[in-house]
C-alpha cells in the first residue's frame, strides 16, 4: 500500500500536493509538510509547490470553517470529539484576537478547530480566508526555504 502512494504522488505531482494539501487543511490527520519535502525531493518547483500547497490548504481550510458555520458548537464538539476545554480555549482566543486567529490554521491539532469555531462565530469570511492563506504562504514558503538552506535566499 506504500508503494502505492509513493507511485501516485510521483505520478501526479503538484495535482498530488494539491489534493492532498486540501485532505489535510480539513479535518484528516495528514501531514501536508512532509509531502511538500517528498515533492521538493522529487525536483518539483518549489515556488509552484507552496503556491498549489497553499491553495489546496487552504480549500481545506475553508471546509472547516463552512463546517462551523453551517452547524453548532455542540455538533461539531460530539461528531468530532473536540473536549469542551480545547473549544474553550479557541472560543477565547478568538474573541481576544478575531479573525487574526485563522493565521494559526496550520497549526497541528488546533489549528482545525480554530476555523470551526471562527465559523461558528461567524467570524467575517473573507478576513479569515485571507489571513488563514498568508499563514499558510509564510509556513510553506518557509519549509521550502529551509529546504534548500536560507542561507541561498540572500
Amino acid at each position: 500500500m506504500f508503494d502505492a502512494l509513493i507511485d501516485f504522488l510521483k505520478d501526479y505531482g503538484y495535482w498530488g500536493m494539491g489534493l492532498l494539501s486540501f485532505l489535510s487543511g480539513s479535518v484528516l490527520p495528514i501531514s501536508s509538510e512532509i509531502l511538500l519535502v517528498f515533492f521538493l525531493n522529487l525536483g518539483l518547483s518549489a515556488v509552484w509547490l507552496t503556491v498549489v500547497a497553499t491553495v489546496g490548504n487552504t480549500f481545506g481550510g475553508i471546509s472547516c470553517f463552512l463546517l462551523g458555520y453551517l452547524t453548532n458548537k455542540k455538533t461539531v464538539q460530539k461528531v468530532f470529539r473536540i473536549s469542551d476545554r480545547r473549544m474553550k480555549r479557541a472560543d477565547i482566543m478568538i474573541q481576544k484576537y478575531g479573525y487574526w486567529t485563522a493565521a494559526l490554521s496550520f497549526v497541528p491539532a488546533i489549528g482545525e478547530v480554530l476555523l470551526v469555531v471562527l465559523g461558528i462565530m461567524r467570524v467575517d469570511k473573507y478576513k479569515v480566508i485571507l489571513v488563514m492563506a498568508l499563514g499558510k504562504l509564510v509556513r510553506y514558503a518557509f519549509i521550502a526555504a529551509s529546504y534548500y538552506g536560507l542561507s541561498t535566499l540572500f
